[in-house]
């Protein structure tokens, strides 16, 4: 599996970028621009966490609820990793 399909899964598992880096052995640096890559494809969107929490589509199964303003991105559930 390459890195940008671990990148893909563990997004879609609700992993946060910070997790990902320490799972996969990389440096945060590198996930980001995975990341990055995937949302100019479109794979990945990012939620806008600038409001509150509670009006946020993530609502309360949101994986960076509480903890700051980590940034928080959703995959398309019909997509196949």
């Amino acid at each position: 599996m390459t890195h940008k399909n671990k990148v893909l899964t563990g997004l879609k598992s609700g992993k946060t970028p910070d997790q990902l880096a320490e799972e996969l052995e990389m440096r945060k640096q590198t996930i980001s621009a995975i990341i990055e890559l995937l949302v100019h494809q479109g794979l990945v969107k990012e939620i806008d966490c600038s409001s509150a929490c509670e009006s946020c589509i993530m609502g309360k199964s949101c994986p960076g609820s509480g903890r700051g303003r980590e940034k928080v991105y959703i995959v398309d559930e019909d997509m196949e990793v």
